[in-house]
């Protein structure tokens, strides 16, 4: 179903914070949410999808999670930049432990100053890939970059035949992975089968705004309505000055938001177009890519104009670095670059991996979070969190660059727990001729960089961002294809560790439900002093 909201300006203005508390049950459901296959999923109390949630910024999101799964579960608000509340960001073993079988707990998330598009999902043992997950939208309490007449939202979501540990556990089970055949998905408009979502009525005259919103969880959906043009004022729960587009290309996590003008007249319906498909499996036809058509209505009854098809690359699509942010806060001065390069190895059964640090990203046995808060002086040295982290210490208020360099035929997207980056430049990095791809063009920033949580770096380009170290905390950086952070495409910022342990401390609720599943609440990675991290599983690092 399309959810739409009738959005009044000068109410929103008017509203005072508030406490929202949801009671939220996360369990097993089952059902065909592709009309092909009945399969288990993750929803919450009973329903698949579930709905989504709106508050007004400045207000505080209280959800208490009871888990009534068989493994532990914890939630992430994607884009939330739980400043002051780092313990509340959810990814397991780096900011918590899970919340164990049959027990509850409650998240305290304060919306502060931040307001727009984001996503609430799973983010343990990647949930997020068996349907936990559904749009948070924070509405905004002064007046819009374009005043609109109303708003709606769309998500896209890539569904899979089988529970991602499933598929995962089989592919590690094989003794030469390339005999694999590729898994191919389904796309979800809305939470449902995309040939069968409802229409998208338009009034003529009507200004609105669509909060798009790309939970899939390998895959990159492209949106137009031919014969509408489109006017970005938001990407990632940021506003943006006002870009006109022809369609959008979202990876896994990004949100935008942008304004359609109705035509003045009804006398014609028009088609959407969603086309889904990923970089790292083999293009078949009618499995991947596949394009989705929707009908947006003016008139019942009415003939549907015909548009004459365009290929993209006649089409205006909006670049990483080409948004300016609407704030027009400068390029920030740099104090310090970090070079990180997608390294893409695989096993001796062919199994393939991508690693961003030294090594390939594993949970150890300590939260990394705790480790920071209970090491003392040592919290500033990287190596007390252990190799399998990739753990860089920053220091309090430094403006960081990080450059990633993607020197791969694999398309990925990167989410910054805990920070908007300014996205300062993209361009070529290594070989394209391989995949038989122009190499792109080097795109620097205008003044005013735009400010994203998720960014995209295509194969063989680099994205340059920056941000200052203004949040105390230990932030997650990784690829938000589940695919890829299972096998750990990721590292960690453990940021300003001796201001950390002066302002935050973890709930006591939270280190005792570590205890109660044996987890080491202090010490270094492995749960011992100092330097002592025997007790770890070895580090996996690609071959030099």
């Amino acid at each position: 179903m399309l959810h739409l909201l009738v959005i009044f300006a000068t109410t929103l203005l008017g509203c005072f914070a508030a406490r929202a508390e949801l009671n939220w049950d996360v369990g097993y459901v089952y059902g065909s949410r592709d009309d092909f296959t009945y399969r288990r999923a993750i929803g919450v109390n009973g329903e698949l999808p579930f709905p989504p949630v709106h508050v007004t910024q400045g207000d505080t999101l209280v959800i208490n999670v009871h888990n009534s799964l068989n493994v532990p579960t914890s939630i992430h608000v994607h884009g939330l930049l739980n400043n002051g509340t780092n313990y509340y960001d959810g990814p397991d073993m780096v900011t918590q432990c899970g919340i164990p079988p049959g027990e509850s707990f409650t998240y305290v998330l304060e919306t502060k100053n931040q307001f727009g598009t984001f996503w609430i999902h799973g983010h343990t043992r990647h949930q997020e890939a068996d349907g936990f997950y559904t749009p948070l939208i924070i509405h905004s309490r002064k007046q819009p970059v374009i005043v609109y007449d109303e708003e709606l939202h769309m998500t896209f979501e890539d569904w899979y035949t089988g529970e991602f540990y499933v598929r995962q556990a089989y592919i590690d089970s094989l003794d030469d992975a390339r005999t694999l055949t590729p898994y191919y998905s389904k796309a979800l408009i809305n939470g449902y089968d995309g040939n069968k979502t409802a229409p998208i009525t338009f009034v003529p005259g009507k200004r609105y705004r669509l909060r798009i919103i790309c939970m899939s969880i390998n895959n990159w959906f492209k949106f137009r309505i031919p014969g509408h043009k489109m006017t970005v004022i938001e990407a990632d729960g940021v506003e943006s000055m006002p870009l006109e587009v022809d369609g959008l290309s979202m990876g896994p996590g990004q949100r935008y938001s942008v304004i359609v003008t109705a035509h003045n007249s009804a006398e014609l319906n028009y088609i959407y177009n969603v086309t889904s498909y990923s970089r790292f499996i083999t293009d078949q036809q009618g499995l991947q890519p596949i394009v989705y058509t929707g009908l947006i209505k003016y008139k019942d009854g009415a003939p549907t104009k015909n548009i004459p098809v365009v290929s993209d690359d006649q089409l205006v699509w909006p670049e990483e670095a080409q948004l300016q942010a609407y704030d027009k806060q400068p390029r920030l001065p740099v104090d310090r670059q970090i070079e990180l390069t997608v390294k893409r190895f695989s096993n001796i059964h062919y199994v393939p991996f991508s690693a961003l640090g030294s090594s390939l990203y594993k949970s150890v046995l300590v939260p990394t979070l705790y480790t920071a808060l209970s090491m003392g002086e040592l919290a500033k040295n990287s190596s007390v969190y252990g190799p399998q982290t990739n753990a860089y210490v920053l220091k309090h208020l430094e403006v960081v660059e990080i450059v990633i360099n993607n020197p791969a035929i694999e398309d990925h997207t990167f989410h910054f727990h805990g920070h908007n980056v300014q996205v300062i430049e993209t361009g070529p990095f290594g070989n394209s001729s391989t995949i038989d791809r122009e190499p792109v063009p080097r795109i620097l920033s205008g003044p005013w960089p735009m400010w994203r949580d998720t960014v995209q770096v295509r194969a063989f380009e680099f994205i340059r961002v920056r941000f200052r170290a203004d949040n105390p905390g230990v932030w997650f950086l990784h690829c938000h294809l589940a695919v890829h952070m299972y096998n750990g495409l990721a590292v960690v910022l453990i940021e300003a560790p001796d201001v950390l342990q002066q302002r935050q401390s973890v709930p006591e609720k939270m280190v005792e439900m570590c205890k109660r599943q044996g987890i080491h609440t202090q010490g270094n990675g492995a749960g011992n002093q100092g330097f002592d991290l025997s007790g770890l599983p070895p580090a996996v690092y690609p071959p030099s």
